[in-house]
């Protein structure tokens, strides 16, 4: 890694000092004393709203805790009466946020005040659709206890007798979450929304390998217990297997037991929001939230078909450019006979993933002025966790362990063909999803809540990582034919998600059309198709929708700059101003971005 890679970035540092207040720029005119007081005002009641809020939230969150540093002691509270609970708190703090007159805030603050209405009027509706969520899905509960558990428990130390008691408590706590996920799916089925029939198998995998797994997770090695007494030892050790034994267990049967054949003769054959009771108001709730602009369903689906028109004409040139006389689908159907194409072990996969970021780095300094200090590299997913996920995820740099990692999928390399390798990799780790969250979690923001948006702002987050990987064909990175087709594919792939989650969420489509037209239009394996078309339609409708959206309105935005400064225009002014502040809903990145770009 380049010492410009390595090189650390702070929020009031020069470089990015004039970019994020809009309110530095010099005037004729000396600024009034009471203007002043009443914007410092509102900016201090903004940051301590906003710090409690965070507090709150961390407080309740075992992810958040984890990215603090901090010891988990107890799982999140997924009860519905939390949520009601939280939804009152939230109406009350928007209250406390809309009494503040946000005309005199300067734009970081201005920034800070629009998540924080977001994030409030969101808690504030969510009990409405808190039964539209499945919370037992692969991609749900399987991150949860092949990520999140294992950290938790492995990040205790054990030096008292008081750190025994804690783990014991976390430990019985995962009974208690469990459990609430068994009431949900019970109070669900009250409501007349049951898990569609297909995703049953997934969830009941998921829990299965809990079970199994639990014992050999929740053991403590005994270089971790040296400084307990043999008393404390014991107690360790007793307690963890009557914890297990008497409460995980007993919690993962039952859930397990009530996902049986008698559930699975009851749901529904059907997948998609649209089915249930207050679907489709769920449905547009998961569209804002997921993509922060207030679109259309439909107007989605249209624009999926477009973009999916427009990326096969693009793939027929490349196709006639190699001579290949056949069809789209005989010309896939070569490639995945090609053994190019394929790794034959989990650390081959590894290497072609670095391989292709040691080609970007060179280029690195040309496009960016601000990166993250946290070091980057690939690891494979926990098998336990495989079969749930067609690919991976990037796991934030924690204290324990600071570096930012693309965990990838490396099961089946014989049904994983490596076509879009780059773009993949670009997404998930430089120029993508490691620069964005690594840089916000790093800088000095004026709350801890701004750090953490990321979590919030899937389109912010997946578009951006979705642009910063077409970077690469900017850059020369992507320049050989089959290379040039992977990026074609990689984005067929995002754009199909408009057509088909909106298909199945809101048009009623069956999850087998929604198959056929992720096979017929993309490079997926039917594999990858039955694994995807569950994840939009049941496990986070609406959340693969801010891929594609997100690129695209982070493309127009640099399109209108471009337009607007001609050969003024600097990328890496541009790069700097859409991740300097981090993560926010796209329509107020848009005018932050005109208000940086007019200044510099």
């Amino acid at each position: 890694m380049t010492e410009l890679l390595r090189c650390h970035v702070r929020w009031a540092g020069a470089m990015l000092g004039a970019l994020v207040l809009w309110g530095c720029a010099e005037s004729a005119e000396a600024p009034d004393a009471d203007a002043v007081a009443e914007s410092a005002a509102g900016s201090a009641a903004v940051v301590a709203l906003a710090d409690r809020i965070m507090a709150d939230l961390t407080d309740a969150s075992a992810s958040l805790q984890l990215l603090e540093g901090r010891r988990v002691v107890a799982m999140d509270d997924n009860s519905f009466a939390y949520v009601e609970r939280e939804a009152a708190k939230a109406a009350a703090a928007l209250d406390e946020l809309r009494a503040i007159d946000e005309s005199q805030l300067g734009d970081d603050d201005r920034i800070t005040y629009a998540i924080l209405e977001g994030v409030l009027q969101a808690a504030t509706e969510t009990p409405t659709h808190f039964w539209h969520k499945f919370n037992i899905t692969p991609y749900a509960a399987g991150f949860v206890f092949s990520s999140m558990v294992p950290r938790a428990l492995g990040g205790y130390s054990f030096e008292t007798q008081e750190d025994v008691a804690a783990y014991l408590g976390l430990l019985a706590d995962l009974a208690r979450y469990v459990r609430d996920d068994l009431t949900r799916l019970q109070g669900q089925e009250e409501r007349g929304i049951l898990l569609p029939r297909p995703a049953i198998p997934g969830a009941r995998t998921v829990f299965e390998a809990l079970r199994a797994g639990i014992g050999t997770l929740a053991a403590v090695a005994p270089e971790r217990v040296a400084a307990l007494s043999e008393e404390e030892r014991a107690a360790l050790h007793a307690g963890i297997e009557t914890t297990l034994a008497e409460q995980v267990h007993p919690a993962v049967d039952a859930l397990l037991d009530y996902l049986g054949d008698d559930y699975m003769a009851r749901a529904p054959e059907a997948v998609g929001l649209g089915q249930y009771p207050g679907g489709e108001a769920a449905y547009r709730f998961a569209i804002l939230q997921q993509t922060t602009m207030d679109l259309d369903p439909a107007d989605i689906h249209e624009r999926g078909l477009a973009y999916m028109a427009d990326l096969q004409q693009q793939m027929q040139a490349i196709r006639d450019e190699l001579g290949f006389e056949g069809t789209a689908e005989e010309f896939h159907a070569q490639m995945r006979a090609d053994p190019r194409f394929f790794a034959q072990t989990p650390e081959e996969v590894a290497d072609r993933y670095m391989a292709y970021i040691r080609e970007v780095e060179p280029h690195i300094p040309d496009y960016f002025s601000v990166l993250p200090e946290a070091p980057y590299g690939v690891r494979r997913l926990d098998p336990a966790a495989e079969p749930g996920m067609t690919f991976g995820y990037y796991q934030t740099p924690t204290p324990a362990n600071p570096r930012g990692e693309y965990r990838f999928n490396g099961s089946k390399l014989e049904s994983r063909p490596m076509v879009w390798t780059g773009p993949l990799i670009f997404h998930e780790l430089i120029p993508g999803h490691h620069f964005h969250i690594a840089l916000q979690l790093e800088t000095e923001a004026s709350s801890r809540l701004r750090q953490l948006t990321s979590m919030f702002y899937a389109a912010f987050t997946e578009g951006w990582a979705n642009y910063a990987a077409s970077l690469a064909l900017e850059m020369g990175v992507l320049d050989e034919p089959y290379e040039r087709y992977g990026w074609l594919l990689f984005d067929a792939f995002i754009a199909n998600r408009l057509v088909v989650d909106t298909g199945m969420n809101h048009f009623g489509w069956s999850r087998e059309r929604a198959m056929e037209y992720m096979l017929a239009n993309t490079f997926s394996s039917e594999e990858e198709t039955a694994t995807e078309t569950l994840r939009y339609s049941t496990d986070m409708p609406a959340q693969a929708l801010a891929y594609k959206l997100g690129l695209e309105k982070i493309r127009e935005i640099r399109a209108a700059q471009e337009a607007k400064l001609g050969e003024a225009f600097d990328i890496r002014t541009f790069h700097a101003a859409v991740l300097g502040s981090g993560a926010m809903p796209l329509p107020v990145l848009e005018e932050h971005v005109d208000r940086v770009m007019s200044q510099d």
